[in-house]
């Protein structure tokens, strides 16, 4: 067993790889991915995004972070690096084995989150992540008060999803997501979740949207019905751009984020969409979010 499997808590549960949820059992699926999330503009800026809006919340490195479907630690690593103390827990064991390398300080556990809470310490984070997660599940509004479990009082609940369904292709489909939201349907399942206050819903990437409408018009065309072709579009697309593309990119990625505060008033749709809740009751706390809302 390596160290990073090592440093792997014991497992609860495990998606197999081949999990319709998110499907690793290609292996130049994966292997994109990974390259991608260290080396393309998209990755690289989203981190820094997450990053800046959680310290914008008051959140400072020394903190306590749980990350729920890290993954293979991107943005753990990206929070771990600047001094925050993270814990991350995925369903598939080879890539925290990965997470493992990319945040060696940080703790991770592998638990299948569609199968309750992991066993972590309740009401114990400054901040409890879904990055990219809950476009993923049958159930989100279960996700997320599932994660107000682990949020201290006064904690914040924050994350990420793509936005805009005009921009929905066979990458969707392939990727497991059930939706992409707007800003509309995403404040209607945030605001039906009680014990938690809504501070921001926050379109960002939105320089990328027509490159990306345009990407995924040509996918459209171009691949076929069968799985093999949305695979073959999913590869393509976290193809990393050539240095020159891929620098010009996070650089007027980057420079929107800095605007951000300017681009408020701005009614220009974003390819993905921050949110920030604050857990404000702690009365909830012991209730499933169903009982609530049946």
């Amino acid at each position: 067993m390596t160290a990073s499997q090592d440093r792997t808590e014991p497992r609860s549960s495990e998606l197999r790889p081949d999990d319709a949820s998110f499907d690793i059992s290609d292996d130049a699926d994966v292997v994109a991915l990974l390259h991608a999330e260290e080396r393309h503009f998209w990755h690289r800026a989203r981190n820094r995004f997450i990053r800046g809006k959680i310290e914008a919340l008051g959140v400072r490195p020394g903190a306590r972070v749980l990350e729920l479907g890290c993954g293979a630690g991107c943005v753990s690593a990206e929070l771990a690096r600047a001094g925050y103390e993270v814990t991350g827990v995925d369903g598939h064991r080879s890539l925290l084995a990965v997470a493992c390398e990319r945040a060696p300080k940080a703790r991770f556990l592998c638990h299948d989150l569609r199968r309750g809470l992991p066993d972590v310490e309740r009401a114990a984070f400054d901040v409890v992540g879904l990055f990219d997660v809950i476009e993923h599940l049958d159930d989100p509004l279960q996700a997320l008060a599932d994660a107000l479990h682990f949020a201290k009082p006064e904690g914040y609940v924050v994350g990420t999803v793509p936005a805009l369904m005009s921009l929905w292709s066979s990458i969707d489909l392939h990727a497991g997501h059930k939706t992409r939201y707007s800003t509309r349907t995403l404040e209607v399942t945030l605001a039906s979740l009680r014990g938690a206050r809504v501070l921001e819903i926050t379109p960002f990437f939105r320089s990328l949207v027509p490159l990306i409408w345009a990407q995924r018009r040509w996918i459209g065309r171009s691949s076929g019905a069968e799985p093999r072709d949305h695979a073959s579009a999913s590869v393509h697309n976290l193809r990393v751009p050539p240095f020159p593309i891929n620098a010009a990119f996070l650089a007027i990625t980057t420079a929107e984020h800095a605007l951000a505060a300017l681009l408020r008033a701005v009614p220009l749709p974003g390819a993905s969409l921050w949110f920030a809740l604050r857990n404000d009751d702690d009365a909830w706390r012991g209730l499933d979010i169903r009982a609530r809302t049946g």
